[in-house]
């Protein structure tokens, strides 16, 4: 009885160490193993404290059957909270996330990054893009990417001022009924057609202008904001510029950075050919397949000859064309008519029709590709010292009261880039990472309307930029808007 009575007690002690243990006996199987168990047949109740042990052990069980059960719905409880408040954080962040990268505005919906605290919009000034206005056709592109850098749109643009450089009452009808789609533009009359003029206009001491061209069509989302954030980085300088795709200097950098890509014009139109509504992804090119010379042809335009005609070595090879990829290698590069580029203001790369649309070409690939990275240049910021250097004006940064001071104003280009930070000691900065693209100087117009390049970018900003707009309707009414 005894070596029985210790062997009882050893498995009782176990039992009742855990819960874990008491879930493994019920009550009857207590009974059989407990000493103190009557058993039902030869149970003495008349020994009143063996009764007593024994419903004291019955207790014990039902308050430990009791705690188990309250652990484990207590535990299942926590499980469930837990499971909720899990999935509300998710929603949560997803629903942030959303937010940052899509945003409806008045007029459509635009990718946007600009809520990142980096991008919150200055206060105590102004900021103002001032538009030299005269091609209603580039400015239904502008239009997007002017609209979703409103400020009103969560963008930087206070104002957008379009100054009027042209007597074509067509072009003067589409500005006003430009200028009723949003309270934040405002048309602006010149007295005298020109450059000059419109500097007249920009003098209030507290506002920033940013200058844009009306062929600008392509603006990066961080372009303007970098701008602006990077005028007010650096007050010594006299005025901050995008990096621009399609000018004879950054497209020096832009070459031997490996954002120009190799393309070639394609010497003859693909059967079923149209100019119409192409796609303004690269991808969809096929390479260009026609054996390679070992340099590109500009025929007579290095001497400074009018373009030549279609089909001429020089020329666009049909009207509307495309151009085509090669495989990339800095041997085919060499092909192409970039490598004659050269740093150089009034260089071939100012008058080449060719060397435009290559870039944009490239451009349209980087894009698509994400690797707009590869036009950045300069220091660990990306900002380059001109060093007193001429630069295009086509998109630049500059404040009212160094504009006021220094009216009049004759040779802008001349005079804001290059004489008078040279005289102030204050050069102009280039922001790399402010990519933009300008259409075409005026030598190269006249080949670059030879391409289906206004038709991608056409395509890019009503997919990206300002969807359910067509940007094209104006143009397809028959008037000749280039």
């Amino acid at each position: 009885m005894g070596r029985k009575g210790d062997d009882s007690c050893r498995l009782l002690d176990s039992t009742t160490s855990s819960d874990d243990g008491l879930d493994a006996f019920d009550s009857s199987s207590l009974e059989r193993h407990s000493p103190h168990a009557p058993d039902e047949e030869t149970a003495d109740y008349s020994d009143t404290s063996s009764m007593t042990e024994y419903k004291d052990l019955s207790v014990y069980h039902q308050r430990s059957s009791m705690k188990k059960r309250f652990k484990s719905s207590w535990l299942a409880l926590n499980r469930v909270c837990f499971c909720v408040t899990l999935f509300i954080f998710l929603l949560l962040a997803y629903t942030l996330g959303l937010s940052t990268s899509v945003r409806k505005t008045k007029f459509g919906v635009s990718n946007r990054e600009h809520d990142s605290p980096d991008w919150v919009k200055p206060e105590g000034f102004k900021i103002v893009a001032l538009i030299f206005y005269g091609r209603p056709r580039y400015v239904s592109i502008l239009d997007c990417y002017l609209k979703r850098n409103l400020a009103i749109n969560g963008g930087y643009l206070d104002e957008v001022h379009w100054m009027a450089n042209t007597d074509n009452q067509h072009d003067l009808d589409y500005l006003d009924t430009l200028v009723n789609t949003t309270d934040s533009y405002k048309a602006f009359h010149l007295k005298h057609l020109g450059f000059q003029s419109i500097w007249e206009h920009a003098v209030d001491n507290n506002t920033l202008y940013i200058k844009i061209d009306d062929d600008m069509i392509y603006i990066h989302e961080d372009a303007i904001p970098r701008l602006v954030q990077s005028r007010i980085a650096h007050p010594s300088a006299f005025n901050i510029a995008a990096n621009i795709v399609n000018s004879p200097l950054t497209n020096w950098f832009h070459a031997r950075t490996g954002a120009v890509l190799p393309y070639l014009p394609e010497p003859f139109p693909p059967q079923n050919h149209t100019s119409q509504d192409p796609t303004w992804r690269a991808s969809s090119l096929p390479f260009y397949s026609t054996p390679v010379d070992l340099t590109y042809d500009f025929g007579d335009l290095r001497d400074g000859h009018p373009l030549p005609s279609i089909g001429e070595p020089g020329g666009p090879p049909y009207k509307g064309h495309r151009w085509l990829p090669l495989p990339s290698s800095p041997q085919n590069l060499q092909k192409t008519p970039i490598a004659h580029s050269a740093y150089d203001a009034f260089g071939l790369a100012w008058t080449s029709w060719a060397i435009a649309a290559q870039q944009h070409y490239s451009l349209l690939s980087n894009i698509e590709t994400n690797h707009m990275h590869k036009y950045q240049f300069g220091d660990s910021d990306g900002m380059w010292d001109m060093q007193y250097d001429r630069y295009n004006l086509n998109f630049v940064a500059i404040w009212g009261r160094d504009v006021r001071v220094n009216l009049p104003i004759k040779d802008d280009e001349q005079e804001l880039t290059s004489d008078l930070p040279r005289l102030l000691g204050r050069p102009l900065l280039i922001d790399t990472r402010a990519v933009v693209s300008h259409f075409s100087f005026g030598p190269q117009k006249e080949g670059m309307r030879e391409t289906d390049l206004l038709s991608r970018y056409e395509a890019l900003a009503e997919e990206k930029v300002c969807l359910g707009k067509r940007v094209r309707s104006y143009c397809e009414n028959g008037v000749d808007c280039i």
